[in-house]
Protein backbone atom coordinates (compact mmCIF):
# COMPACT_ATOMS: atom_id res chain seq x y z
CA UNK A 1 0.00 0.00 0.00
CA UNK A 2 1.38 3.40 -1.04
CA UNK A 3 1.48 6.14 1.60
CA UNK A 4 3.38 8.99 -0.07
CA UNK A 5 5.42 10.01 -3.11
CA UNK A 6 8.28 12.50 -3.27
CA UNK A 7 10.52 13.91 -6.02
CA UNK A 8 13.81 15.60 -5.12
CA UNK A 9 17.02 16.67 -6.78
CA UNK A 10 20.25 14.74 -6.22
CA UNK A 11 20.99 16.89 -3.14
CA UNK A 12 17.63 15.85 -1.64
CA UNK A 13 15.99 19.23 -2.04
CA UNK A 14 12.24 18.64 -2.31
CA UNK A 15 10.54 19.49 -5.62
CA UNK A 16 7.21 17.66 -5.20
CA UNK A 17 5.43 15.56 -2.60
CA UNK A 18 2.09 13.75 -2.65
CA UNK A 19 0.78 12.50 0.70
CA UNK A 20 -1.95 9.86 0.53
CA UNK A 21 -2.81 9.92 4.21
CA UNK A 22 -3.17 12.58 6.89
CA UNK A 23 -0.43 10.89 8.92
CA UNK A 24 2.02 10.41 6.02
CA UNK A 25 5.31 12.11 6.92
CA UNK A 26 6.69 15.10 5.03
CA UNK A 27 9.89 14.50 3.11
CA UNK A 28 11.85 16.46 5.70
CA UNK A 29 10.75 14.04 8.42
CA UNK A 30 11.33 11.04 6.16
CA UNK A 31 14.84 12.17 5.23
CA UNK A 32 15.75 12.73 8.89
CA UNK A 33 14.62 9.20 9.74
CA UNK A 34 16.27 7.69 6.67
CA UNK A 35 19.68 9.13 7.52
CA UNK A 36 19.67 7.22 10.78
CA UNK A 37 18.78 3.82 9.26
CA UNK A 38 20.43 3.89 5.82
CA UNK A 39 23.56 6.03 6.12
CA UNK A 40 25.56 3.57 4.04
CA UNK A 41 23.45 4.22 0.95
CA UNK A 42 24.63 7.01 -1.34
CA UNK A 43 22.75 8.94 -3.99
CA UNK A 44 24.97 7.33 -6.66
CA UNK A 45 23.11 4.03 -6.33
CA UNK A 46 20.28 3.52 -8.78
CA UNK A 47 17.95 1.85 -6.26
CA UNK A 48 17.58 2.22 -2.52
CA UNK A 49 15.30 0.22 -0.26
CA UNK A 50 15.23 0.80 3.49
CA UNK A 51 13.08 -0.45 6.35
CA UNK A 52 11.85 2.39 8.55
CA UNK A 53 10.04 0.35 11.13
CA UNK A 54 7.92 -2.71 11.61
CA UNK A 55 5.64 -2.06 8.62
CA UNK A 56 7.18 0.85 6.71
CA UNK A 57 9.58 0.79 3.79
CA UNK A 58 10.93 3.50 1.52
CA UNK A 59 12.01 2.96 -2.08
CA UNK A 60 14.11 5.39 -4.06
CA UNK A 61 14.92 5.41 -7.77
CA UNK A 62 17.53 7.58 -9.42
CA UNK A 63 16.34 8.86 -12.80
CA UNK A 64 18.40 7.80 -15.81
CA UNK A 65 17.30 10.80 -17.88
CA UNK A 66 17.10 13.63 -15.33
CA UNK A 67 18.93 14.80 -12.21
CA UNK A 68 16.04 13.65 -10.03
CA UNK A 69 15.30 11.10 -7.32
CA UNK A 70 11.87 9.45 -7.10
CA UNK A 71 10.73 8.21 -3.68
CA UNK A 72 7.72 6.27 -2.41
CA UNK A 73 6.77 5.33 1.14
CA UNK A 74 4.89 2.05 1.43
CA UNK A 75 3.71 -0.43 3.96
CA UNK A 76 5.62 -3.70 3.82
CA UNK A 77 4.97 -5.22 0.39
CA UNK A 78 4.29 -8.88 -0.42
CA UNK A 79 5.70 -8.05 -3.86
CA UNK A 80 8.84 -5.87 -3.52
CA UNK A 81 8.92 -5.21 -7.27
CA UNK A 82 5.60 -3.35 -7.24
CA UNK A 83 6.98 -0.03 -5.87
CA UNK A 84 9.96 -0.25 -8.23
CA UNK A 85 7.79 -0.80 -11.28
CA UNK A 86 5.44 1.98 -10.22
CA UNK A 87 8.27 4.53 -9.83
CA UNK A 88 9.58 3.67 -13.29
CA UNK A 89 6.04 4.00 -14.65
CA UNK A 90 5.64 7.36 -12.92
CA UNK A 91 8.78 8.79 -14.49
CA UNK A 92 7.86 7.45 -17.93
CA UNK A 93 4.37 8.92 -17.59
CA UNK A 94 5.69 12.37 -16.65
CA UNK A 95 8.22 12.39 -19.51
CA UNK A 96 5.56 11.42 -22.05
CA UNK A 97 2.86 13.63 -20.57
CA UNK A 98 5.05 16.74 -20.77
CA UNK A 99 6.68 15.50 -24.02
CA UNK A 100 10.19 15.95 -22.62
CA UNK A 101 13.42 14.01 -22.86
CA UNK A 102 14.46 15.38 -19.46
CA UNK A 103 12.52 16.80 -16.53
CA UNK A 104 13.72 19.81 -14.54
CA UNK A 105 12.97 21.07 -11.05
CA UNK A 106 11.25 24.17 -12.46
CA UNK A 107 8.99 21.98 -14.63
CA UNK A 108 7.89 20.01 -11.59
CA UNK A 109 7.38 23.08 -9.41
CA UNK A 110 5.35 24.89 -12.08
CA UNK A 111 3.09 21.88 -12.64
CA UNK A 112 2.41 20.71 -9.10
CA UNK A 113 -1.35 20.61 -9.73
CA UNK A 114 -1.14 18.45 -12.84
CA UNK A 115 1.32 16.00 -11.30
CA UNK A 116 -0.92 15.67 -8.25
CA UNK A 117 -3.93 14.97 -10.47
CA UNK A 118 -1.98 12.40 -12.45
CA UNK A 119 -0.94 10.59 -9.28
CA UNK A 120 -4.51 10.78 -8.02
CA UNK A 121 -5.55 8.86 -11.15
CA UNK A 122 -2.61 6.45 -11.06
CA UNK A 123 -3.30 5.45 -7.44
CA UNK A 124 -6.70 4.34 -6.17
CA UNK A 125 -7.26 3.29 -2.56
CA UNK A 126 -3.49 3.44 -2.07
CA UNK A 127 -2.93 0.82 -4.80
CA UNK A 128 -1.76 1.15 -8.44
CA UNK A 129 -4.63 2.03 -10.79
CA UNK A 130 -4.70 3.76 -14.19
CA UNK A 131 -1.38 3.87 -16.06
CA UNK A 132 -2.57 4.23 -19.67
CA UNK A 133 -1.21 7.55 -20.93
CA UNK A 134 -4.10 8.31 -23.28
CA UNK A 135 -6.63 7.84 -20.51
CA UNK A 136 -4.58 10.05 -18.22
CA UNK A 137 -4.41 12.77 -20.86
CA UNK A 138 -8.17 12.68 -21.23
CA UNK A 139 -8.66 13.05 -17.49
CA UNK A 140 -5.90 15.61 -16.87
CA UNK A 141 -5.66 18.20 -19.68
CA UNK A 142 -2.20 18.85 -20.99
CA UNK A 143 -2.25 21.77 -23.39
CA UNK A 144 -4.98 23.77 -21.69
CA UNK A 145 -4.76 25.56 -18.38
CA UNK A 146 -6.66 23.72 -15.72
CA UNK A 147 -8.34 26.93 -14.70
CA UNK A 148 -9.97 27.20 -18.14
CA UNK A 149 -11.23 23.66 -17.93
CA UNK A 150 -12.58 24.10 -14.43
CA UNK A 151 -14.35 27.32 -15.40
CA UNK A 152 -15.98 25.80 -18.47
CA UNK A 153 -19.77 25.93 -18.41
CA UNK A 154 -21.86 22.84 -17.96
CA UNK A 155 -23.20 23.19 -21.50
CA UNK A 156 -19.68 23.24 -22.98
CA UNK A 157 -18.72 20.13 -21.09
CA UNK A 158 -21.97 18.45 -22.16
CA UNK A 159 -21.30 19.30 -25.82
CA UNK A 160 -17.81 17.86 -25.59
CA UNK A 161 -19.13 14.63 -24.11
CA UNK A 162 -21.81 14.34 -26.81
CA UNK A 163 -19.27 14.97 -29.56
CA UNK A 164 -16.92 12.38 -28.12
CA UNK A 165 -19.70 9.80 -27.79
CA UNK A 166 -20.80 10.36 -31.39
CA UNK A 167 -17.25 9.91 -32.63
CA UNK A 168 -16.87 6.74 -30.60
CA UNK A 169 -19.96 5.26 -32.27
CA UNK A 170 -18.80 5.97 -35.83
CA UNK A 171 -17.33 3.18 -37.88
CA UNK A 172 -13.77 4.21 -38.69
CA UNK A 173 -13.49 1.95 -41.75
CA UNK A 174 -11.21 -0.44 -39.86
CA UNK A 175 -11.87 -4.17 -39.47
CA UNK A 176 -14.77 -4.85 -37.12
CA UNK A 177 -12.41 -5.77 -34.26
CA UNK A 178 -10.99 -2.23 -34.40
CA UNK A 179 -14.12 -0.13 -34.87
CA UNK A 180 -14.05 2.53 -32.14
CA UNK A 181 -17.24 1.53 -30.35
CA UNK A 182 -18.20 0.70 -26.83
CA UNK A 183 -18.30 -2.98 -25.98
CA UNK A 184 -20.72 -4.67 -23.61
CA UNK A 185 -18.71 -3.55 -20.59
CA UNK A 186 -18.86 0.10 -21.64
CA UNK A 187 -15.16 0.39 -22.54
CA UNK A 188 -13.61 1.37 -25.85
CA UNK A 189 -12.67 -1.50 -28.15
CA UNK A 190 -9.23 0.15 -28.54
CA UNK A 191 -8.68 1.34 -24.96
CA UNK A 192 -5.06 2.48 -25.47
CA UNK A 193 -6.04 4.99 -28.17
CA UNK A 194 -8.06 8.21 -27.89
CA UNK A 195 -11.29 7.91 -29.84
CA UNK A 196 -11.81 10.01 -32.98
CA UNK A 197 -8.39 11.65 -32.84
CA UNK A 198 -7.30 13.80 -35.82
CA UNK A 199 -3.90 15.20 -36.83
CA UNK A 200 -3.19 17.77 -39.53
CA UNK A 201 0.27 16.24 -40.06
CA UNK A 202 0.22 12.45 -40.00
CA UNK A 203 3.65 11.33 -38.81
CA UNK A 204 5.20 8.11 -37.53
CA UNK A 205 8.73 7.77 -36.13
CA UNK A 206 10.72 4.78 -34.88
CA UNK A 207 13.61 4.91 -32.39
CA UNK A 208 15.63 1.77 -31.72
CA UNK A 209 18.00 1.71 -28.76
CA UNK A 210 20.31 -1.03 -27.51
CA UNK A 211 22.15 -1.03 -24.19
CA UNK A 212 25.40 -2.97 -23.97
CA UNK A 213 25.92 -4.99 -20.78
CA UNK A 214 29.22 -6.87 -20.93
CA UNK A 215 31.84 -7.93 -18.40
CA UNK A 216 35.20 -9.23 -19.70
CA UNK A 217 38.09 -10.68 -17.73
CA UNK A 218 41.67 -10.52 -18.98
CA UNK A 219 43.02 -13.97 -19.72
CA UNK A 220 46.55 -15.28 -19.46
CA UNK A 221 47.08 -14.89 -23.21
CA UNK A 222 47.79 -11.45 -24.64
CA UNK A 223 44.77 -9.67 -26.16
CA UNK A 224 42.49 -12.44 -24.90
CA UNK A 225 39.41 -11.74 -22.77
CA UNK A 226 37.11 -14.29 -21.19
CA UNK A 227 33.43 -13.41 -21.28
CA UNK A 228 31.78 -13.30 -17.86
CA UNK A 229 28.58 -11.65 -19.02
CA UNK A 230 27.25 -10.44 -22.37
CA UNK A 231 23.74 -9.06 -22.94
CA UNK A 232 22.13 -6.57 -25.31
CA UNK A 233 19.01 -4.90 -23.95
CA UNK A 234 16.91 -3.52 -26.81
CA UNK A 235 13.99 -1.12 -27.04
CA UNK A 236 11.71 -0.24 -29.97
CA UNK A 237 10.15 3.14 -29.22
CA UNK A 238 7.65 4.86 -31.48
CA UNK A 239 6.01 8.24 -31.81
CA UNK A 240 2.66 8.10 -33.57
CA UNK A 241 0.55 11.07 -34.65
CA UNK A 242 -1.97 9.44 -36.95
CA UNK A 243 -5.61 10.21 -37.65
CA UNK A 244 -8.18 7.49 -36.97
CA UNK A 245 -7.16 3.96 -36.04
CA UNK A 246 -4.65 2.75 -38.66
CA UNK A 247 -3.28 -0.78 -38.70
CA UNK A 248 0.54 -0.70 -38.87
CA UNK A 249 3.00 -3.42 -39.91
CA UNK A 250 6.61 -3.10 -38.68
CA UNK A 251 9.05 -5.42 -40.46
CA UNK A 252 12.47 -5.98 -38.85
CA UNK A 253 15.72 -7.52 -40.04
CA UNK A 254 16.84 -9.44 -36.94
CA UNK A 255 20.36 -10.08 -38.30
CA UNK A 256 20.12 -13.72 -37.29
CA UNK A 257 19.42 -13.03 -33.60
CA UNK A 258 16.90 -14.88 -31.48
CA UNK A 259 14.93 -12.36 -29.41
CA UNK A 260 13.32 -15.06 -27.31
CA UNK A 261 10.02 -13.86 -25.83
CA UNK A 262 10.17 -10.05 -25.86
CA UNK A 263 7.84 -7.76 -23.93
CA UNK A 264 5.24 -6.32 -26.33
CA UNK A 265 2.88 -3.39 -25.92
CA UNK A 266 -0.74 -4.40 -25.39
CA UNK A 267 -1.61 -3.11 -28.88
CA UNK A 268 0.41 -6.04 -30.32
CA UNK A 269 -1.06 -8.63 -27.99
CA UNK A 270 -4.62 -7.48 -28.69
CA UNK A 271 -4.29 -7.65 -32.46
CA UNK A 272 -2.83 -11.13 -32.78
CA UNK A 273 -1.91 -13.73 -30.20
CA UNK A 274 0.54 -15.34 -32.64
CA UNK A 275 2.60 -12.25 -33.45
CA UNK A 276 5.68 -12.88 -35.55
CA UNK A 277 8.43 -10.86 -33.90
CA UNK A 278 9.99 -9.60 -37.12
CA UNK A 279 6.55 -8.74 -38.62
CA UNK A 280 4.59 -6.96 -35.89
CA UNK A 281 1.07 -5.70 -36.63
CA UNK A 282 -0.71 -3.28 -34.32
CA UNK A 283 -2.97 -0.25 -33.96
CA UNK A 284 -0.63 2.26 -32.28
CA UNK A 285 -1.40 4.45 -29.27
CA UNK A 286 -1.29 8.19 -29.91
CA UNK A 287 2.00 9.86 -28.98
CA UNK A 288 5.12 8.19 -27.59
CA UNK A 289 5.05 4.54 -26.58
CA UNK A 290 7.36 1.54 -26.31
CA UNK A 291 6.34 -1.12 -28.79
CA UNK A 292 8.80 -3.81 -27.74
CA UNK A 293 11.58 -4.57 -25.29
CA UNK A 294 13.90 -7.48 -25.98
CA UNK A 295 17.08 -9.10 -24.72
CA UNK A 296 19.84 -10.80 -26.71
CA UNK A 297 22.05 -13.22 -24.78
CA UNK A 298 25.44 -12.80 -26.43
CA UNK A 299 26.87 -15.73 -24.50
CA UNK A 300 24.82 -18.10 -26.66
CA UNK A 301 26.64 -17.02 -29.83
CA UNK A 302 28.74 -19.71 -31.43
CA UNK A 303 32.15 -18.05 -31.15
CA UNK A 304 33.89 -15.47 -29.00
CA UNK A 305 34.54 -13.31 -32.08
CA UNK A 306 30.79 -13.18 -32.80
CA UNK A 307 30.17 -11.93 -29.29
CA UNK A 308 32.85 -9.24 -29.47
CA UNK A 309 31.48 -8.06 -32.83
CA UNK A 310 28.12 -7.37 -31.18
CA UNK A 311 29.22 -5.00 -28.41
CA UNK A 312 29.35 -1.76 -30.38
CA UNK A 313 31.99 0.38 -32.04
CA UNK A 314 34.33 0.61 -29.04
CA UNK A 315 36.67 -2.18 -27.97
CA UNK A 316 39.25 -1.79 -25.22
CA UNK A 317 42.40 -3.71 -24.28
CA UNK A 318 45.00 -3.18 -21.56
CA UNK A 319 48.30 -4.55 -20.24
CA UNK A 320 49.81 -4.23 -16.77
CA UNK A 321 53.21 -4.98 -15.29
CA UNK A 322 55.04 -2.95 -17.95
CA UNK A 323 58.16 -0.83 -17.52
CA UNK A 324 61.49 -1.56 -15.87
CA UNK A 325 59.97 -2.15 -12.42
CA UNK A 326 56.58 -3.48 -13.58
CA UNK A 327 54.53 -0.55 -12.28
CA UNK A 328 53.30 0.73 -15.67
CA UNK A 329 50.13 -0.04 -17.60
CA UNK A 330 48.74 0.76 -21.06
CA UNK A 331 45.13 1.11 -22.20
CA UNK A 332 44.35 0.83 -25.91
CA UNK A 333 41.00 1.83 -27.40
CA UNK A 334 39.80 0.92 -30.88
CA UNK A 335 36.95 3.11 -32.14
CA UNK A 336 36.00 1.13 -35.23
CA UNK A 337 35.24 2.71 -38.58
CA UNK A 338 31.59 2.78 -39.61
CA UNK A 339 29.61 3.72 -42.70
CA UNK A 340 26.69 4.79 -40.50
CA UNK A 341 28.39 6.67 -37.63
CA UNK A 342 30.94 9.45 -38.03
CA UNK A 343 31.70 9.64 -34.33
CA UNK A 344 30.83 8.31 -30.90
CA UNK A 345 29.62 10.52 -28.06
CA UNK A 346 30.75 11.05 -24.46
CA UNK A 347 33.44 8.37 -24.35
CA UNK A 348 34.68 7.97 -20.79
CA UNK A 349 36.82 5.22 -19.25
CA UNK A 350 36.96 4.96 -15.46
CA UNK A 351 40.32 3.50 -14.36
CA UNK A 352 40.62 1.89 -10.93
CA UNK A 353 43.20 -0.21 -9.11
CA UNK A 354 40.77 -1.12 -6.36
CA UNK A 355 40.05 0.52 -3.00
CA UNK A 356 42.96 1.28 -0.66
CA UNK A 357 43.82 -1.48 1.80
CA UNK A 358 46.12 -1.91 4.77
CA UNK A 359 48.77 -3.25 2.38
CA UNK A 360 48.57 -0.27 -0.01
CA UNK A 361 51.55 2.10 0.48
CA UNK A 362 50.44 5.57 1.56
CA UNK A 363 52.40 7.18 -1.30
CA UNK A 364 50.90 4.89 -3.97
CA UNK A 365 49.58 7.14 -6.74
CA UNK A 366 48.20 6.75 -10.26
CA UNK A 367 50.08 8.87 -12.78
CA UNK A 368 49.59 9.36 -16.54
CA UNK A 369 52.76 9.26 -18.65
CA UNK A 370 51.39 9.65 -22.19
CA UNK A 371 47.94 10.25 -23.60
CA UNK A 372 46.87 10.64 -27.24
CA UNK A 373 43.26 11.78 -26.74
CA UNK A 374 41.21 13.66 -24.15
CA UNK A 375 42.47 14.26 -20.63
CA UNK A 376 42.77 12.33 -17.37
CA UNK A 377 41.33 13.37 -14.00
CA UNK A 378 42.62 11.70 -10.82
CA UNK A 379 40.27 10.83 -7.99
CA UNK A 380 40.88 11.76 -4.36
CA UNK A 381 42.08 8.27 -3.40
CA UNK A 382 44.92 8.48 -6.02
CA UNK A 383 44.18 4.88 -7.07
CA UNK A 384 41.52 5.70 -9.65
CA UNK A 385 40.54 8.34 -12.18
CA UNK A 386 38.63 9.06 -15.37
CA UNK A 387 39.96 9.17 -18.91
CA UNK A 388 37.60 11.76 -20.37
CA UNK A 389 37.38 12.21 -24.13
CA UNK A 390 35.95 15.07 -26.18
CA UNK A 391 32.20 15.31 -26.69
CA UNK A 392 32.65 13.61 -30.07
CA UNK A 393 35.39 11.08 -30.87
CA UNK A 394 35.71 10.28 -34.60
CA UNK A 395 35.32 6.66 -35.65
CA UNK A 396 38.42 4.98 -36.98
CA UNK A 397 40.72 6.27 -34.20
CA UNK A 398 43.07 4.40 -31.83
CA UNK A 399 43.48 6.30 -28.55
CA UNK A 400 46.23 5.12 -26.17
CA UNK A 401 46.94 5.99 -22.55
CA UNK A 402 50.17 4.99 -20.80
CA UNK A 403 50.46 5.38 -17.06
CA UNK A 404 52.01 4.01 -13.92
CA UNK A 405 51.02 3.27 -10.35
CA UNK A 406 53.89 4.72 -8.38
CA UNK A 407 55.22 2.64 -5.46
CA UNK A 408 52.76 -0.14 -6.23
CA UNK A 409 53.42 -3.80 -5.52
CA UNK A 410 53.07 -6.37 -8.35
CA UNK A 411 49.94 -7.68 -6.65
CA UNK A 412 48.35 -4.20 -6.68
CA UNK A 413 48.82 -3.94 -10.48
CA UNK A 414 46.60 -6.99 -10.99
CA UNK A 415 43.52 -5.15 -9.68
CA UNK A 416 43.11 -2.87 -12.71
CA UNK A 417 39.43 -2.43 -13.65
CA UNK A 418 38.07 -0.37 -16.54
CA UNK A 419 34.46 0.85 -16.79
CA UNK A 420 33.64 2.01 -20.32
CA UNK A 421 30.86 4.49 -21.15
CA UNK A 422 29.85 5.86 -24.55
CA UNK A 423 26.93 6.26 -26.92
CA UNK A 424 26.68 6.25 -30.70
CA UNK A 425 24.04 6.89 -33.34
CA UNK A 426 23.45 5.37 -36.75
CA UNK A 427 23.49 1.63 -36.06
CA UNK A 428 22.79 -0.97 -33.38
CA UNK A 429 25.47 -3.30 -31.96
CA UNK A 430 23.36 -6.32 -32.92
CA UNK A 431 22.90 -5.15 -36.52
CA UNK A 432 19.09 -5.26 -36.24
CA UNK A 433 17.37 -2.87 -38.67
CA UNK A 434 13.92 -1.74 -39.72
CA UNK A 435 13.07 -3.10 -43.15
CA UNK A 436 9.78 -1.27 -43.61
CA UNK A 437 6.85 0.35 -41.87
CA UNK A 438 3.59 -0.04 -43.77
CA UNK A 439 0.02 1.19 -43.25
CA UNK A 440 -2.17 -1.86 -43.87
CA UNK A 441 -5.54 -0.16 -43.45
CA UNK A 442 -7.34 2.72 -41.80
CA UNK A 443 -5.70 5.55 -43.79
CA UNK A 444 -5.72 6.70 -47.44
CA UNK A 445 -3.11 4.99 -49.59
CA UNK A 446 -1.61 8.27 -50.79
CA UNK A 447 -0.48 9.20 -47.26
CA UNK A 448 3.05 8.11 -46.25
CA UNK A 449 3.36 9.00 -42.56
CA UNK A 450 6.55 7.05 -41.82
CA UNK A 451 9.30 9.66 -41.45
CA UNK A 452 12.26 7.44 -40.65
CA UNK A 453 14.08 5.49 -37.97
CA UNK A 454 16.90 6.42 -35.60
CA UNK A 455 19.36 3.92 -34.15
CA UNK A 456 21.29 4.47 -30.93
CA UNK A 457 23.71 2.34 -28.94
CA UNK A 458 24.79 3.10 -25.38
CA UNK A 459 26.52 1.33 -22.58
CA UNK A 460 24.96 -0.08 -19.46
CA UNK A 461 27.47 -2.20 -17.50
CA UNK A 462 30.58 -2.40 -19.71
CA UNK A 463 33.55 -3.51 -17.63
CA UNK A 464 36.98 -5.03 -18.18
CA UNK A 465 38.88 -6.68 -15.34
Amino acid sequence: MFLAFYITNLNHALAFQFLLSHDSPSFKSLWTKLQTVAQENSSEQFWLKANLGKNLQVYRMKSESSDLLYWCLVTRQPNPLEPMVFLETLESTLLNYFDKEKLTISKLVNNQDRIALLLNCMVDANEPATSDLNKLKEIVPNREDLSKVLSSTASTLSNRMQTRDSLQNKNSGMPSSYAVTLNSTGHQAVPWRTAGIKHSNNELYVDMVEKIHVVLRKGSKRNRFNVIRGILEGFVDMRSQLTGDPLIALNLDLAGHDLGIPALHECCQAHRQDQIIHELQFVPPDGKFQLMQYCIDLETLATRNQLLSNIGLVSVDFDTGLGSVGDEFEIRVNVASSQHSKHIDDLNIAVSFGPPSALTPSDCRLKVLRNTHGHFENSIDNLSGNWIFDKETPTGTLPILRGCLEHASPAQMKFLTLDVNFSSKGELPSGIKVRSVNILSGMPRNITPFKGVKYQAKTGDYQLR
